[in-house]
Order: C-alpha cells, then sequence, then structure tokens
C-alpha cells in the first residue's frame, strides 16, 4: 500500500500534542491487528475504541516507543526547522520501519473512514521536503549529501522505492510544498500556479507537477506560513 495525503487532509503543521495522538493511534491500530489475528476480537477499530485522553499511561506508552525515538526529531526538524536534529542514526532503517507500521494501520484506518495514522505521515513527508529545500539532496542518487549526512550518500531506499509516492526525489511535489507552506488545503498552491503577480513556478514530469527548490525557496519566503530552518 503506497501511503498518501488526501486532497482533504489539512496541510497545517502538526502540532507535538497531534503527533503523539497519532503515534498513539497508530500503536492501538498494530495492537488490534495483532489480536484479531490471534480470534482474540474483530479486525476492525470497532473491536476497540481508539481514543487519546492525554493520560500519564498513554504518554508513557507513547514516550516509551520506537516510534517515538524516530519521530521526536523527525517532527523537530520538519516543523521547526531545527538542524540539529537531522542526522538520526540509520535514517533509512528508521523510514522504513515507520513505513511498514503505518501501512499495516493505514489499511485498518482507511477501512474504517479513520485518519489515525495522517498526522505521522505528514510529518515524514515534510522531513524530506525540508530536507531537498534547505540543501538540494538528491535522495535516489545521493548527489549534493552534506557530509553530516553521509548515510544518505548512497540514496535513500523508502524514496527510490516508491514506498512515498508524493515525495519526489529532488524537486518538490505540491503536497511537499504545501506541507511547507503550512496551508490548510492543497487548492492554495494549485491555485498559485495560475497567479497573475507571482506565479509558483513548476515543471511536469509526465503528469506529476513539480518545484524545484530553488523556487520553492524563493516562493515560501513570502508565506506566512512558512518556518525557515536554523542556519547550521
Amino acid at each position: 500500500m503506497n501511503l498518501e495525503l488526501a486532497p482533504r487532509h489539512s496541510f497545517k503543521p502538526v502540532t507535538l500534542e497531534e503527533l503523539k495522538e497519532s503515534i498513539y493511534s497508530v500503536m492501538k491500530g498494530l495492537e488490534i491487528l495483532l489480536y484479531s489475528s490471534q480470534d482474540l476480537c474483530e479486525c476492525s477499530v470497532s473491536c476497540g475504541v481508539i481514543e487519546w485522553t492525554g493520560s500519564e499511561n498513554e504518554q508513557n506508552l507513547v514516550s516509551n516507543s520506537i516510534l517515538w525515538k524516530y519521530l521526536e526529531p523527525i517532527w523537530q526538524y520538519a516543523e521547526n526547522g531545527d538542524v540539529t536534529k537531522i542526522n538520526i542514526i540509520g535514517l533509512d532503517d528508521a523510514y522504513g520501519d515507520l513505513i511498514k507500521w503505518l501501512s499495516a494501520s493505514a489499511t485498518l484506518f482507511e477501512y474504517s473512514g479513520e485518519d489515525g495514522h495522517v498526522p505521522v505521515l505528514k510529518v515524514m513527508t515534510k522531513f524530506l521536503a525540508r530536507l531537498k529545500l534547505d540543501f538540494d539532496i538528491d535522495l535516489e542518487s545521493g548527489a549534493n549529501t552534506p557530509e553530516f549526512l553521509l548515510q544518505l550518500q548512497d540514496g535513500f531506499v523508502p524514496v527510490s522505492s516508491n514506498w512515498l509516492p508524493q515525495v519526489n526525489n529532488k524537486n518538490l511535489t505540491l503536497t511537499e510544498i504545501g506541507l511547507l507552506a503550512g496551508v490548510s488545503n492543497i487548492r492554495t498552491i494549485r491555485n498559485a500556479q495560475y497567479d497573475k503577480d507571482k506565479p509558483l513556478l513548476y515543471i511536469k514530469s509526465g503528469k506529476t507537477v513539480l518545484v524545484e527548490p530553488e523556487v520553492a525557496r524563493s516562493w515560501l519566503k513570502q508565506r506566512r506560513g512558512f518556518v525557515p530552518s536554523t542556519p547550521l
């Protein structure tokens, strides 16, 4: 299953509390899949309400999880532009694990018409978008990888394998631009392509609309919702 954000989803920034709630939802979704595989419940969220209350037990469950270990620094860079959080040990493996967990739980949520995994997916997508915006990295070939990110010098398997189809290897998709701009709806980005005064310049690869990092940097500087990265 490819992981994609739908046009109906908001592209507004994900708060830390929303990230925690989403991690909790993914974990509970995986728990439901485990229990249902043992015939202990139905393979549906109806077998147990997934409701985040922010209780101490729930907070501890999230903060002690490997998902939190992976995602907290990813969130810090994605949403706050904290460059010091980029060099996560085993970034390739971390994304590989996260995509497996999200793919499994997303199937459950989609079947039930819920979006428990979406904030996590937004943060993961925005992290990669910001990497390309800040460093012009080619996530498939590893070109332009800075020295402190040598783990990506041979490319990034989750992107080269197209596990995240809304993430381009070196340019930015409209989804990535929307997340970086913090817009409420992707239509804002689509409309910007045809703005009479300052259009968002784009290129096309087949049917996919892409924006080059240099163009994206110039355009995003004018957006109120864009948070620039801290300098190295």
